[in-house]
């Protein structure tokens, strides 16, 4: 069968928006399914990629490994998602590692198709679409860490990090680690926004019930 019925939910991937029916479809048909019954790496962190994946079923983790060895986990990315593209392009290795986790199918097209495809100006508008819009949230996480409240900041990683049921699998000690403070505050903070019904909380585990809620609605929060 092929991708592209197979997989029809990724006709509407950002990637392809505005391209034609058939240059969709031709486009998911040129990859390669591979599917992943178990957590696996299929980038790795300082290595060339050799193309572009993006995600039809289940979810990739992305992780960032410092000159320490400390291991940071970016983002949880599910169905319509890419990684890979941007290092091909620019022909410089990738900056962080990607790890499908189990039972994840994704379609993989390597570099030297996905540059035919990039001499379609509106491919190339899409993926340039697609890069700033991941700029916009890493800034948008850079500025919360530096000027948001407690509040802010654990819900837009909460958000960052959930799977595709709006769930975050981190415990306390995790997150405080992550946002650089202390175990009780992370308690306080999520107590808080379980209060306004933004999340639920259960052992070693984060419910967000209202994914859009607005984050600059949260400053007020770590007052009450």
């Amino acid at each position: 069968m092929k991708n592209s019925v197979a997989f029809p939910h990724l006709l509407k991937a950002k990637l392809l928006t505005d391209l034609s029916p058939d240059d969709k479809a031709d486009f998911l048909n040129r990859c390669t399914a591979r599917m992943y019954q178990t957590p696996e790496i299929f980038l790795h962190q300082g290595e060339q990629s050799p193309g572009l994946f993006i995600v039809a079923h289940g979810r990739m983790d992305v992780l960032l490994t410092s000159p320490g060895g400390e291991q940071t986990l970016l983002a949880h990315l599910g169905p319509c998602e890419t990684v890979g593209e941007i290092e091909c392009i620019s022909g410089g290795t990738c900056i962080a590692t990607c790890r499908s986790q189990p039972m994840t199918t994704m379609l993989f097209l390597p570099t030297d198709v996905l540059f035919e495809y990039l001499r379609m100006p509106i491919f190339i508008r899409n993926v340039a679409a697609v890069f700033r819009s991941r700029m916009q949230q890493d800034n948008a996480v850079k500025a919360l860490d530096l000027h948001g409240t407690l509040d802010q900041r654990l819900f837009l990683r909460l958000r960052t990090l959930c799977d595709g049921r709006d769930r975050v699998r981190a415990n306390q000690a995790h997150l405080a680690e992550i946002l650089g403070c202390s175990r009780q505050s992370v308690n306080k903070a999520l107590g808080r926004l379980r209060t306004e019904g933004i999340i639920d909380v259960s052992k070693g585990e984060v419910r967000i019930l209202q994914p859009d809620a607005v984050v600059e609605g949260l400053s007020n929060l770590q007052d009450k």
